[in-house]
């Protein structure tokens, strides 16, 4: 490990010394996965029949991204053997896969006697034939003591949901259990979130799964205290729009915490998995977004990006305090659900404004705008400050441009592909009382998804177009996340939160109207 660290080094140092370009070829791959066709038990030698389409396309695009030089490949979470599967129905899919801390190991030099390890010998040969940094997610089974350990399962060992990292020489580098488990009973949770880390010539690298980058550890704790400027993620991303589709929240996590973010991504259009990038500080370097069920299929992406030595994170300075009129005279406000949350809202009514404003608690959302706004589109302008509780749990500031469903304040915040408005310019900010601020510019082509590449500006927490648009909008978007706040607890004695009463409103408020309206 000492002459690799010596190298790496030298390398580094080297480049900076003769003035080289300092970037690095990057490649991830969303991929079709193959599936088994059963739900039953089975037996290791079925396991491993079942993964080896799976293993044979990423050897396949493995020696594709080595013909272009790339120095690191990133595969999806789940991309091995899928998902949805009951505990001891994985069982024989799995294998124990050491620490990388406390063991060296290389599957593809070690003897081809030692068994159940097939899978990591096919994914260090991999990574060693075809001289790359190679990243994979498959599942990791370890030993426990029922006796011994309080925490052990029922059934002698934990399962994790496990990234693994070989290096170019097939060297595992890098293991991470994932620790924010998205319905995924199968797998155990870790007791702590793993900061994990790995080195290579072009920078410094952390490693976290999907879910996890909506949380502060690892994903923010990674950026912030070990000076990582790279996150390798795969994932398997279910979209959920209008604010949560994979481009779209991964490309802003990048820009608004300066790092680049290598996301590979299932594509199983018909349960809405798809959507992968190579994303960096300045937008997306390459993307893939393929809705269309039955045509296309994965896709490998190859793009060249700037080394980051660590997070190139633009700080945000203190946001004025909320004025205490929260609307003007002329401006309406309604409530409606997006992502389960309740909204406040106002109309996008003119061609132009100098500048509207809607507030939730304590945030208060402000925005300019030149649009040509088609009789057809109706756009809001949306706040929220308050605790989601839907399919997970975290404190969310948000403030949002969107284009409603239809004409019906009710249908803001519904997902919708469909908009004709051209925007030449928007400009939005708020007073939000968290650093954490990630910045969304979302479109619709022809009915699919596209970002906003080159015509998106974020300074000191305000989202800002540098260009008109080139397609409509669907959503611009500064979505906060207030992580010392996710046990629900300050929230619930902030001054001017209305606390749980907000959270029961939002669920019994649809149950009521459902009722009255039948």
């Amino acid at each position: 490990m000492a002459s690799t660290w010596i190298y790496i080094t030298l390398t580094m140092l080297l480049c900076v010394e003769l003035g080289e370009s300092r970037t690095f070829r990057a490649a991830v791959l969303e991929h079709a996965l193959h599936l088994p066709n059963t739900t039953s038990v089975v037996s290791r030698q079925q396991a491993l029949a079942y993964v080896e389409p799976n293993l044979a396309e990423f050897e396949r695009q493995a020696a594709i991204a080595r013909s272009q030089s790339v120095d690191i490949l990133v595969t999806p979470e789940d991309g091995i053997y899928g998902m949805g599967y009951k505990r001891a129905i994985i069982r024989p899919y799995m294998e124990t896969i050491p620490d990388p801390r406390h063991v060296t190991w290389n599957p593809c030099t070690t003897s081809a006697d030692i068994p159940n390890v097939e899978v990591q010998r096919r994914l260090s040969c991999m990574a060693r034939d075809n001289s790359l940094y190679l990243v994979a997610n498959y599942g990791d089974i370890q030993p426990c003591s029922v006796r011994n350990d309080p925490n052990c399962p029922s059934d002698g060992h934990y399962q994790y949901n496990t990234d693994i990292v070989f290096d170019p020489n097939g060297t595992l580098i890098a293991r991470y259990h994932k620790k924010h488990l998205f319905f995924e009973y199968q797998f155990d949770e870790p007791t702590e979130a793993e900061n994990v880390v790995f080195e290579t010539p072009f920078g410094r690298f952390g490693v976290f799964t999907c879910f996890d980058i909506m949380f502060e550890k690892p994903a923010i704790s990674l950026i912030e205290d070990l000076s990582v400027g790279n996150i390798v993620f795969p994932t398997a991303w279910i979209d959920a729009l209008p604010l949560l589709a994979a481009v779209q929240f991964h490309s802003a996590f990048a820009m608004g915490m300066g790092v680049n973010v290598l996301a590979a991504n299932i594509h199983r259009p018909g349960y809405r998995f798809h959507g992968s990038g190579i994303y960096t500080p300045d937008g997306a370097a390459v993307y893939y977004y393929n809705d269309t069920i039955g045509t296309g299929g994965g896709k490998l992406l190859i793009a060249d990006i700037e080394i980051m030595d660590k997070a190139a994170r633009r700080p945000v300075e203190d946001q004025p305090k909320p004025d205490s009129k929260m609307l003007s005279v002329h401006q309406f406000e309604f409530k409606s659900f997006l992502f389960n949350d309740l909204f406040n809202f106002v109309s996008l009514r003119d061609p132009h404004a100098d500048e509207i404003k809607v507030c939730h608690n304590a945030l208060c959302c402000h925005a300019t705008y030149t649009a040509d706004l088609n009789e057809g589109d109706m756009y809001a302008l949306g706040a929220f400050d308050g605790l989601h509780t839907y399919e997970g749990q975290y404190y969310l500031q948000i403030c949002t441009m969107l284009k409603c469903a239809n004409s019906s304040h009710s249908s803001c915040g519904t997902p919708t592909l469909d908009a004709s408005s051209i925007f030449s310019n928007i400009d939005i900010r708020g007073t939000f009382s968290t650093p954490y601020i990630f910045p969304e510019v979302l479109m619709s082509d022809t009915g699919s998804l596209a970002l906003a590449q080159t015509q998106l500006s974020f300074k000191n927490g305000s989202l800002v177009t540098k260009n008109p648009l080139d397609l409509p909008l669907l959503s611009a978007t500064l979505f906060g996340r207030k992580y010392s706040w996710d046990n629900g607890n300050d929230y619930d004695k902030a001054s001017g939160c209305c606390g749980r009463d907000s959270i029961l409103l939002s669920i019994y408020l649809p149950l009521v109207l459902t009722l009255f309206l039948k």
